[in-house]
């Protein structure tokens, strides 16, 4: 099956992007209202302590969402992953939802990477579905791994770089066995999965890249928050300020409505000083290091956009990957922002299973 370079929709003719006036709120917002005067830096101190990561674990997993992943259970498998000569986890934890009973045994499992700050209950609805269809596990095994400095990952790997996140990822899927597979990945997670599908390219079958990062940004895509999140040296402790408004405040631009439960999950994630500062140094590291690497990617590639993302208008950032990726297909789904697999789970599962299927190698 010929990929195409036209921006389409699964149940959409092909569109033309039209530049769209950015948006109020992006990435950054997790910081906005920050306050750095000394005297409420240290009042917002007072008795402030991080969530532990067990305790994370324990309220993510009593979130109505994430039931279905509650009844499977998470698995953890004693590891050391060790980068660059430091053992950065002892233990690597991830979802595991085998293949329906009645799907074919010769599919390809898919590895999804979440983004960040986020988890691998981000994947919730794709991997199990919903009343009225059925998520990715219907057809193959699905591996929703959690990455080093996110969720309940334990150990810390920081200070955090995309490179070094994406080699995490890689050491997971080692671990794991897989010696072929999908690999999907959501904005910060869509960069970790592209750099490991270059660094291990006899691995991936194939990429699919929901709204992700790579490409250095322009200068008038920077907001003020974000360029806090880059430059001020305070931005680290944000998380002392964390609460549900803010949360909630820095969510709404990337929804038409917010799915149930994923503020919390934002905030319990963002409650944990160690998520929150795997944020600040990703922030600071996002500078298009390896973009002119994807001109060389063999693994197919499915860029997959939200057609109102305001953190990466898919007019120029979806479709420098279209361009830039040798075998690339877009489709732009309308009707959703920067998290199309939690706004429009099913579309997107469609997409994917397709896209898989026109390009399954067992072996």
């Amino acid at each position: 099956m010929a990929p195409s370079k036209t921006p389409t929709s699964p149940s959409e003719p092909p569109r033309t992007f039209t530049p769209r006036a950015h948006g109020s709120a992006r990435r950054g917002a997790w910081v906005a209202g920050l306050v750095f005067a000394g005297g409420a830096l240290a009042a917002a101190t007072a008795g402030c302590s991080s969530l532990s990561k067990p305790e994370l674990e324990a309220r993510l997993l009593e979130l109505g969402k994430n039931a279905p992943a509650a009844a499977v259970g998470l698995t953890r498998k004693a590891t050391p992953v060790t980068l660059d000569g430091e053992v950065v986890a002892d233990e690597i934890v991830y979802l595991y939802a085998p293949r329906a009973a009645d799907a074919p045994d010769d599919t390809l499992p898919v590895v999804l990477i979440h983004g960040t700050p986020s988890t691998l209950f981000a994947w919730t609805d794709l991997i199990f579905g919903g009343a009225d269809f059925e998520g990715l596990r219907a057809e193959r095994d699905v591996y929703a791994i959690e990455i080093a400095g996110h969720g309940i990952a334990p150990g810390d790997a920081g200070p955090y770089t995309f490179e070094r996140c994406a080699r995490f990822a890689g050491e997971v899927v080692k671990s794991l066995g897989l010696e072929r597979f999908h690999v999907a990945g959501s904005s910060y997670g869509g960069e970790f999965a592209w750099r490991l599908a270059l660094n291990e390219p006899d691995r991936v079958a194939s990429v699919v890249l929901l709204d992700a990062s790579g490409y250095a940004r322009r200068d008038e895509d920077w907001l003020s928050e974000e360029e806090v999140m880059r430059e001020n040296s305070l931005a680290g402790l944000g998380w002392m300020l964390n609460s549900r408004e803010r949360i909630e405040s820095a969510l709404a631009p990337h929804f038409r409505e917010i799915p149930p439960d994923r503020v919390e999950e934002f905030f319990l994630v963002c409650e944990n000083k160690h998520n929150w500062g795997a944020m600040i140094d990703l922030a600071r590291d996002e500078n298009g290091t390896r973009q002119d690497d994807l001109r060389g990617m063999r693994a197919p590639t499915l860029v997959l956009w939200g057609a109102d993302d305001v953190a990466y208008p898919p007019e120029v950032y979806a479709q420098r990957f279209a361009d830039d990726v040798p075998d690339a297909e877009l489709v732009v789904l309308e009707g959703t922002g920067h998290y199309p697999h939690e706004e429009r789970p099913a579309d997107v599962i469609r997409a994917m299973n397709r896209f898989f299927a026109a390009r399954e190698d067992p072996r």
